[in-house]
């Protein structure tokens, strides 16, 4: 196959090698294409919208729109308003818009129309000669002052208050509208004076004030201010507020104490109300035929049993004791303390020499009871020696098996052989086997006469053996 022919398969026409060679094969002939139209610019749509149309025109007109609002056609003209001035207080000028014009607007300076709302106390004011005589205590003004009731505001002294420093009280009072705090931390005179004082003296010269304007004035009585009352109410406040966990842990469990009494009390009641209604049934005239057969005594059984009436609620509902809670706390974080002290007790033996199971448990012992002997005595450190042995407090360092016990019955028992021996000891002595009083020290010292007394024991049974063994020798 030649190169000719492969330019014949793929059409392509094959260059003349000079120009005398045979001419070149006419030029293949191409299809007439359509010319295609310019399609006009469309405005208003988006391009690919516009592809997806096709050749169809579109069914709506799109027409260009504004993007502003068209402009308000209104007949009337806007109302004009005015940057007008207004008085927020006596020392401040301030300004607003008001509706109306210049004109309408007054020139003079306006109240603001919330003034009416910023309402003060009225505080009675008064000058240095109506103070002194309304707080004289002059012959003249207890004959015109009569008390009726005991509950009437006796005459005070005026003290070490002058009228310049109640005066300026008084301004205050005004300023602050008797917010007291506020006016006990802004009171800056030439004496310093705590709350109470200053509440005592504004409530006495208002007393004074208006009994001298009217004496049976039915408001009198609630200007009487406690002044021993309130520093005792703010002490106990005080108190209440200073307490610590375990106080308020033992309040709380004596609140759930009395609750357990008032449910008990309430339970109580209920049951006898239950009881007397067992009790006091009706008598029935009925005659019993009826409960005589086995069917009978079936249905009465079941109505008997449907009755709930007669059963007793039993209410579970027990509130917890916090007490206890906060003990098992204190608990778990003294066997936490415990535990920690004995990983680390662990961790410095690791680099000594290997012990055996048996001398590992004896030490954790011997440590556990000097921990426990070490906070016995902690608790125990505001005792001498003779207020232990008076009232009978002691330090145990070994631990102590549960439960109650009496003394007595610890004493120490041996063989019956021995005991025998022990007791004929004991008999010889004019003591008795056990102890009559069993105080702590007689019991130590009893204990102690008997490991005696079994020494001497032992020690005469060996002597007499080695007497024997050199009677046979001989």
């Amino acid at each position: 196959m030649s190169s000719s022919d492969i330019f014949d398969v793929l059409n392509i026409q094959q260059k003349s090698k000079s120009h005398g060679s045979s001419a070149s094969p006419p030029p293949l002939s191409v299809p007439p294409t359509a010319s295609k139209a310019p399609k006009p610019q469309v405005t208003g749509m988006q391009r690919e919208l516009y592809n997806l149309l096709g050749e169809n025109q579109p069914p709506i007109a799109i027409q260009p729109a504004s993007k502003f609002k068209d402009k308000l056609t209104a007949l009337s003209k806007p109302s004009p308003w005015t940057f007008a001035e207004f008085k927020a207080n006596d020392a401040v000028r301030l300004h607003h818009w008001v509706k109306g014009s210049k004109e309408l607007v007054s020139e003079e300076t306006q109240e603001s129309p919330y003034a009416k709302f910023n309402v003060h106390l009225r505080i009675p004011s008064f000058d240095k000669e109506s103070y002194e005589s309304f707080m004289s205590n002059d012959k003249s003004s207890n004959d015109s002052v009569k008390q009726e009731d005991s509950g009437s505001p006796d005459i005070v002294e005026n003290g070490d208050w002058s009228y310049e420093e109640v005066e300026y009280l008084f301004q205050l009072c005004r300023k602050y509208d008797l917010r007291w705090f506020v006016i006990q931390d802004r009171y800056k005179y030439d004496k310093s004076r705590t709350l109470e004082e200053l509440k005592e003296r504004f409530y006495k010269v208002c007393q004074r004030f208006f009994l001298a304007k009217n004496p049976n004035d039915p408001l009198l009585p609630s200007l009487n201010f406690p002044k021993e009352k309130e520093i005792e109410r703010k002490k106990y406040l005080q108190r209440l507020l200073s307490r610590s966990a375990a106080e308020i842990a033992e309040e709380e469990a004596l609140i759930v104490e009395s609750r357990k009494f008032e449910m008990a009390a309430k339970k109580t009641l209920n049951e006898r109300e239950s009881l007397l209604r067992l009790l006091d049934s009706p008598n029935s005239d009925q005659s019993v035929s009826q409960y005589l057969t086995s069917q009978g005594m079936s249905q009465l059984y079941g109505s008997l049993f449907s009755d709930k009436s007669r059963k007793r609620k039993h209410e579970s509902n027990v509130p917890e004791n916090p007490w206890m809670r906060q003990q098992q706390l204190f608990a778990l974080q003294r066997q936490q303390l415990q535990q920690m002290h004995d990983r680390k007790q662990e961790t410095q033996e690791t680099g000594q020499l290997k012990k055996t199971k048996k001398q590992k448990q004896e030490m954790q012992t011997a440590i556990k009871r000097k921990a426990e002997s070490v906070y016995a005595e902690h608790l125990l450190q505001n005792f001498n020696a003779e207020e232990r042995r008076s009232l009978g407090v002691m330090a145990h360092g070994e631990k102590l098996p549960p439960g109650v016990y009496l003394r007595s019955t610890k004493i120490s028992a041996f063989k019956p052989a021995l005991q025998n021996k022990v007791a004929t000891a004991l008999q010889e002595l004019g003591l008795s086997v056990r102890p009559a009083m069993p105080t702590y020290d007689v019991v130590q010292r009893h204990e102690e006469l008997l490991k005696r007394i079994v020494i001497l024991v032992t020690l005469k049974k060996h002597l007499d053996k080695l007497e024997a063994e050199k009677a046979i020798t001989k």
